[in-house]
């Protein structure tokens, strides 16, 4: 009997610790924007903000319009003003994590008129101006092309550090990077 205790309690633990460990969904910011800007009453904005604010969101395909360096009590800023094309929105972030920084500065080093893909959380929607959308905080996840390609999309397509396959017709397997 005690055995079955604590073989319930061990697994029911397991199960709690489970579900919990998720990670967090990742919504499409492309999106939400295009149905932000399709909505056609204030309340039907309302609605569709209210659920989505604090959540994460990934946006593609954004065109960097400002780009403005400073520091904040020593530390290295970037804000960006980025258009997102399928609804012509604006979305506005400051890049303070070294690692975004990183991509932002390597090379080619990004400047305006290139495009980014970030994610980040939702702040604002609509409250700076009507078609601007605040990110807080942002990571920048790479630099972008300005639109998708037609049929399928690598990822080593977008990051020439990806594995592109690999090659195991040799014995030992070989890592194709992309080219």
């Amino acid at each position: 009997m005690k055995r079955t205790v604590q073989a319930f309690l061990t697994i029911l633990t397991a199960l709690t610790l489970s579900t919990t460990a998720r990670a967090l969904p990742i919504d499409n910011g492309n999106d939400l924007a295009l149905n932000y800007v399709s909505a056609k009453t204030p309340a039907a904005k309302k609605q569709l903000i209210d659920p989505v604010l604090g959540k994460l969101h990934y946006f593609r395909y954004l065109k960097i319009t400002e780009m403005t360096e400073s520091t904040t009590n020593g530390f290295r800023n970037v804000f960006i003003r980025a258009t997102e094309p399928s609804s012509s929105m604006i979305v506005e972030f400051n890049v303070l994590k070294n690692v975004s920084l990183k991509i932002l500065d390597d090379d080619p080093k990004t400047k305006i008129g290139d495009a980014i893909g970030v994610q980040g959380r939702l702040e604002t929607m609509g409250k700076v101006t009507t078609n601007t959308i605040v990110l807080n905080p942002v990571i920048v996840k790479h630099k972008d092309k300005f639109a998708p390609v037609r049929g399928k999309e690598f990822l080593y397509e977008l990051d020439p550090n990806a594995r592109m396959g690999t090659d195991t017709s040799g014995g030992t397997p070989k890592v194709l990077k992309a080219k």
